[in-house]
């Protein structure tokens, strides 16, 4: 059982502030990291949140040495952050709001391990639709892969498209999503003085990564729209 106490990861999703990650005292195993984020999970569920669906993470080699891994992580997504295209999103969820471009798979049922097979899990997948996952990068400082998962992946909340697309005749290795910035502001009247501007980049994959720095009193809207483009991650999304 690991010694990090879970209530700082609680809190800090009700007050969203940086807060130093676990490995500032200790580095975690990916054994204990995971525990942790169990006992964090568990903790929500009692306080009223709903389990909604599973978050993939790390999922190429670049990235997982940027962060000391060598394998994928996986976090838990919350009905309390599912939006639908086009809503506003309060920015004080956020304590350090990155958005990426996923693919949000919805399943037909559920799967655990061992012995799940690529046929397996393909017939348990109902359909695809574009997404936006708004990450929540909520630790200051260096953070290692472990960090991470005792966080639950910095996930907070995701956008859905609409239009689920049929998967089981696809070559899922050779689909993705483009992101198509419309409306990208609105601020309330009283927040006209203090509002500050999303700066943007293009990552070298080709997605555009939104970062909004400082802002409570507004909000962020988006849509989605979804073609084809090779970018292999994926969220899943229990429907109902």
């Amino acid at each position: 059982m690991s010694d990090v106490a879970i209530e700082p990861l609680i809190a800090n999703r009700r007050e969203p502030r940086l807060i130093a990650p676990p490995s500032a005292q200790r580095r975690l195993s990916v054994a204990e990291a995971y525990t942790v984020q169990d006992r964090v999970r568990e903790a929500l569920l009692t306080r009223g949140e709903r389990l909604i669906g599973w978050k993939a993470g790390l999922t190429n080699a670049k990235v997982q040495a940027q962060f000391e891994m060598d394998e994928p992580v996986c976090g838990f997504l919350l009905a309390s952050g599912v939006y639908s295209s086009g809503a506003e999103v309060p920015a004080a969820r956020f304590a350090g709001l990155v958005v990426e471009a996923e693919v949000a798979f919805v399943m037909r049922q559920a799967l655990a391990g061992p012995g799940v097979t690529p046929a397996r899990a393909l017939l348990a997948v109902e359909g695809a639709l574009p997404a936006l996952e708004l990450v929540d990068f909520r630790f200051s400082g260096k953070t290692v892969g472990t960090d991470m998962i005792a966080d639950g992946v910095f996930a907070n909340a995701i956008v859905l498209g609409h239009a689920l697309t049929p998967v089981m005749h696809l070559d899922l290795s050779l689909e993705g999503l483009v992101y198509e910035q419309r409306r990208l502001w609105r601020q309330q009247p009283d927040a006209q003085k203090d509002a500050l501007p999303l700066a943007f980049r293009e990552r070298t994959d080709g997605l555009v990564q939104q970062r909004l720095k400082r802002e409570r009193s507004c909000h962020h809207e988006v849509s989605l729209s979804g073609r084809s483009r090779s970018d292999r991650r994926g969220t899943s999304v229990r429907p109902g």
